[in-house]
Formats: structure tokens, C-alpha cells, sequence
């Protein structure tokens, strides 16, 4: 083996990643979300609690609680930061020079994940480096790093690397090289819920098993071992009220003892695992096998749903037939605006079936069952939002779209608005039911939507991809669910914990994003 070659391979994997913008907002929300969770107590309300009583924040819990926090988002989205190596290596050509650099398979999918797994583990140093700042503010007791570091190699690490190793998977095959690899990512990394044990909260025992093994991320063991460190049933982890004149707790040492070590080294173990299919199926870059963009178009599933739902999109097509030709006699920036809405509606057919056929639902469900409804609705439009202005990049018709009427100038902040108005235009039977109920709610949602729509066209913008603002909506929807009691996670309203200060920020937020959607195309030709 060329050491010297191995080396500058893995050198350029970790340096081609770190220099994305995308890699840096990532590494912001992580860290904000991280400082966001660590509440002051103060207010009532603390990042760990149990039994009503909240725990120090000592290194050992905040080393805990954000490295849980991290874990989940980083599973996320550090697949998707550090895929799409392929893709950029037809891109620009260099895929060619790679096909003959003289050295195996395995040895430049090994150097490609090591660069990947170094890169998103840089990013967790990162993040408890900045961790360490928060105690020195706002903890409480001395600052002891070795808590920390065992949070990173033990319960960060092994999920890290699964993500780095799917990432592999997901370039080397060529099935998975577009947007099905990122959906059944997605997938998997719901199905890590269900190894949360389900007695946690619930007042009945809880204990580790083997088969914990398999939730890599170690959300589960994890649960699991503090609740028997500290001897409770129910742990609240990321904001929960408390009652302060009960004693405050502190975690004590020996979370790490040998079962969950080793469960933590075989979870490193099974991480690995997809780097062997990798090897096998690695296309190597062969025209024959792979290329730039698909011929075939959409994946066949969703052709095979198209045709099952033949008799339902002729009566959709004609509708989106007919708002065309209304936009083309629409002059000026209306008609512009209302050809936006049509394209994103016809550029992906089953979510706009979807959120379409939920806004009607969610006029007659029974309230209780309104934000679940509303999240589905909410939950596809943001994967059909995702790509509003990186999709002329990726197709190629950039040029085209800025020689049309209106220009590069005109045209992120228009698809932002376009983005917003079939937030607004789906939402709408749900906010109407809410504006009497609990006008709050609705002022949250659309202040939400009001922040994501320039949110997605800007973060496309910046990144020239979809997946850095998907992986972050995905990620505030699924905290949006829970209730956690703090109001600045409740983006979308969803949960009832939204105030007016919240929903003042997001909508002061979504304004400062429409004026950088504004000053973005002059600020680059100046």
C-alpha cells in the first residue's frame, strides 16, 4: 500500500467536507441547540430532571445530557454531511482521475470513510469544547474533562461511524447515490425510537439487553444506564420543570461500567459493517453503472405509486395545467410567483398529494388529533421545500432561470415566498380551527413557516444541495413533537408550548431571511 497516497486521500476526504458552509450550519445548530436545552434553573425549568427534582449541572450530567443531545442530531445529519462525495466527483470531473488512481477498492473506501468519520468527529470535539464554555458559565462545580471525552468516544463515536459508513454505502452503490439513500436513511434513523425501552417513564423496571447493541447511537443504553445509576424509573433529558424546594441531585460516578462498555465497543463493531457491501458493490465510477443524474427519472416506487394513483393525478394534473396557464397571463412578479408554486407542486407529485389530501383531513379531525395531522402536512411540505433553489443548480438550468424575467435578482426571494405560500395554503384548514381555539398555536405555525421558507431557499443557496436544511427540518419537526416546555422549540406550534416571544423571534428571524434573500444576488456582484 501507498501510505504516502493513503494519506493525501484521507487528508482531501476531511478537508473537502470541512470547507462546506453546510457543515458549519450544522455544527451552529448543534451547538445553539445544545446551550438552548441547558436551561437556567432559575426559570424553573432545567435540562435534566427526575421525580421532580433536577440534577446538577455538574460535568458528568452535562456531559450526559448534550452528548444525548448531540447523538440525535449528529445521527441525522452527519449522514448527510458526509455523503454525496460521489456525486461531486461527477460533478467536477474528477471522478475520472479517481476510477485510475492505482489503488483497490477497499483502500480508497477506507481512506474516503476514515475522512469522513475524522470530519464528523472533529465537529464533536467542537461541540465539547464549546460544552466546556457553558459549564465555566453556567454550571455548576469544577470543570473535569475526562466525563466528557468518554461521552465522545463512547457514546458519540460508534454512531458517528455508522453514519460515516452508510454515507460510503450510500456513494460506492449506485442504487443509493440519489435521494432513496437519504430517504431510507431517514428511515432507519426513526426506527432507532423503538429501541427507547418503552418502561422508561412508566414506572416499571428497565434494564440493559443485548440487543441494545444495535441501537448505535446508544439513545437506549444509554436511557437505560442513568436510570439505574440514579435509581429512577422516569428521566426528563432537555428542559423539564422542577420544584425547587426539593433537593438538588447529583450524578454520580460509574455510568460506565463493563455491560455498557461493552455494548458501546460492539455497537463500534456493527458500524463497520456496511463498508462490505460497500467494497463489493462499489461502482468504481464505471460510465455504465453510474452518471451525473438518473435517466430514469424518479425512483421506481414512486413510478409505480404515479401509475397506481393514475386516476387521482389526471384531475390533479389538469388543476396544476390550469394554475399554469393562469400564471402565464399573471404579468409581473404575480405570475412568476404563482409559476413557482406550480413547479414545486409538479416537480413532486406525491408530497403534494399528501399534504393536498391532509389539509382537507385536518378540516374535520377531532382536535386532539389536529397537530399529529398538521406534523404530516408540515412534514411534507418541507421535504418538497427542501430543494426550491438548489434545484436549478442541480438540473443544470441556472443559467436559464437567471436569463428568465426577473433574473437571479428576483428569484431566491420568490421561491421563498412560493415555499411560504403553499406552506400557508396547506396549513390554512388547521390554523382556521386554531385561530378560535388557541390563536397562539396558529400565530406560531405561521410564524414557523414564515422562518422556514427563506430558510430552505437560503441554506440551498449557500450549500447548492437540499440535505443541509432537510436533515435540520426533520430534526426541529421531531422536537417540535415533544414536550418539552420550551417555547423556542416549539417551531411550528405543535406542541402548545410556543409564547409570544417565540413566535416573535421566528417571525422577526423569517423577515431578516427574506431581506438576505433580497441582498444576497447584489452582495455577490459587488
Amino acid at each position: 500500500m501507498n501510505w504516502g497516497l493513503h494519506n493525501a486521500l484521507v487528508l482531501n476526504e476531511w478537508r473537502l467536507r470541512s470547507r462546506r458552509v453546510s457543515s458549519l450550519v450544522i455544527l451552529l445548530a448543534v451547538v445553539a441547540l445544545s446551550w438552548l436545552m441547558v436551561l437556567d434553573p432559575q426559570s424553573g425549568a432545567a435540562m435534566m430532571v427526575t421525580g421532580k427534582q433536577r440534577v446538577a449541572y455538574e460535568s458528568e450530567a452535562l456531559a450526559f445530557a448534550t452528548t444525548l443531545i448531540a447523538s440525535l442530531l449528529f445521527g441525522l445529519a452527519g449522514f448527510y454531511l458526509a455523503r454525496g462525495r460521489s456525486q461531486e466527483d461527477l460533478r467536477t470531473g474528477t471522478a475520472a482521475v479517481l476510477a485510475a488512481t492505482p489503488v483497490s477498492n477497499a483502500q480508497l473506501l477506507g481512506a474516503r470513510w476514515l475522512g469522513a468519520f475524522g470530519f464528523l468527529m472533529t465537529l464533536g470535539v467542537v461541540v465539547m469544547l464549546t460544552i466546556w464554555v457553558l459549564q465555566l458559565v453556567r454550571g455548576e462545580g469544577p470543570l473535569q474533562p475526562l466525563p466528557y471525552l468518554q461521552m465522545l468516544v463512547l457514546g458519540l463515536a460508534p454512531g458517528l461511524m455508522l453514519c460515516a459508513s452508510l454515507a460510503v454505502l450510500s456513494d460506492a452503490w449506485a442504487p443509493l447515490m440519489g435521494k432513496r439513500g437519504d430517504a431510507l436513511y431517514w428511515l432507519l434513523w426513526m426506527a432507532q425510537f423503538a429501541f427507547i425501552p418503552a418502561a422508561l417513564g412508566q414506572g416499571g423496571p428497565v434494564t440493559l439487553s443485548g440487543w441494545q447493541v444495535f441501537d448505535i447511537n446508544g439513545v437506549s443504553p444509554l436511557l437505560v444506564s442513568i436510570s439505574r445509576l440514579m435509581d429512577v424509573t422516569s428521566m426528563s433529558v432537555g428542559g423539564g420543570p422542577f420544584d425547587a424546594t426539593l433537593p438538588v441531585l447529583h450524578m454520580p460516578e460509574g455510568l460506565w461500567t463493563r455491560e455498557l462498555v461493552a455494548l458501546r465497543l460492539g455497537s463500534m463493531l456493527l458500524a463497520l459493517l456496511p463498508l462490505w457491501p460497500a467494497a463489493l458493490l462499489f461502482h468504481r465510477y464505471a460510465p455504465d453503472r453510474v452518471k451525473l443524474r438518473s435517466a430514469g427519472g424518479r425512483w421506481q416506487l414512486v413510478r409505480a405509486l404515479l401509475w397506481l394513483l393514475q386516476p387521482v393525478m389526471r384531475p390533479f394534473n389538469r388543476g396544476l395545467g390550469l394554475l399554469m396557464r393562469v400564471a402565464a397571463r399573471l404579468p409581473g412578479v404575480p405570475g412568476r410567483w404563482l409559476a413557482d408554486v406550480g413547479l414545486v407542486l409538479l416537480s413532486q407529485p406525491l408530497l403534494a398529494l399528501v399534504m393536498l389530501g391532509c389539509a382537507v383531513a385536518s378540516a374535520f379531525v377531532p382536535a386532539e388529533h389536529l397537530p399529529g395531522l398538521l406534523a404530516v402536512v408540515l412534514g411534507a411540505w418541507g421535504m418538497a421545500m427542501a430543494d426550491v433553489s438548489s434545484r436549478d443548480l442541480q438540473s443544470g438550468t441556472l443559467a436559464l432561470a437567471s436569463a428568465a424575467p426577473g433574473g437571479a435578482l428576483e428569484r431566491g426571494w420568490r421561491q421563498a415566498l412560493a415555499a411560504l405560500g403553499i406552506g400557508l395554503l396547506v396549513a390554512a384548514p388547521a390554523l382556521l380551527r386554531w385561530s378560535s381555539d388557541a390563536p397562539l398555536r396558529a400565530l406560531a405555525c405561521g410564524a414557523g413557516l414564515l422562518f422556514l421558507s427563506p430558510a430552505a431557499a437560503l441554506l440551498g443557496r449557500l450549500t447548492h444541495g437540499s440535505r443541509t436544511f432537510l436533515a435540520l427540518f426533520l430534526f426541529a419537526l421531531y422536537l417540535n413533537l415533544q414536550k418539552t416546555g420550551i417555547g423556542a422549540l416549539d417551531l411550528l406550534g405543535l406542541s402548545g408550548d410556543a409564547h409570544w416571544g417565540s413566535v416573535a423571534g421566528f417571525a422577526l428571524a423569517g423577515a431578516l431571511g427574506f431581506a438576505g434573500l433580497l441582498a444576497l444576488p447584489r452582495w455577490r456582484r459587488t
